[in-house]
């Protein structure tokens, strides 16, 4: 299987990514989740450089992932309703990062 070529935008900058279309979604997802941590964080700090921005929204997202893991070993079971209310929330804010760049590629302004 061949793969598709996807552009998309983070913090105003656009990437783009080769990946099997049946991982698109999954891309999307991810790729959401990165310009929404990005944002908030970018318009919370006095240092607006991408790569301190970058840098910050990955440790933020690895720190909710470790969270949720502690929080799991510490049960001893999976945290289903907390997961489904992350999976929610993070779909939320995918769904809101493709209606800001919808227009993406297709030379039009939203």
């Amino acid at each position: 299987m061949s793969n598709k070529q996807v552009e998309v935008n983070i913090a105003g900058q656009p990437y783009r990514f080769a990946i099997a279309p049946e991982n698109e979604a999954a891309l999307l997802e991810a790729v959401a989740l990165v310009d929404t941590q990005m944002n908030k964080l970018r318009n919370g700090i006095a240092a607006k450089g991408v790569e301190r921005v970058a840098v910050m929204a990955a440790i933020s997202i690895a720190s909710d992932l470790l969270s949720m893991q502690r929080k799991q070993q510490a049960e001893g079971a999976i945290p289903v309703d907390a997961i489904r209310a992350r999976i929610r929330e993070l779909n939320d804010r995918a769904d809101e990062a493709l209606r800001q760049y919808a227009h993406v590629g297709t030379g039009t302004r939203g």
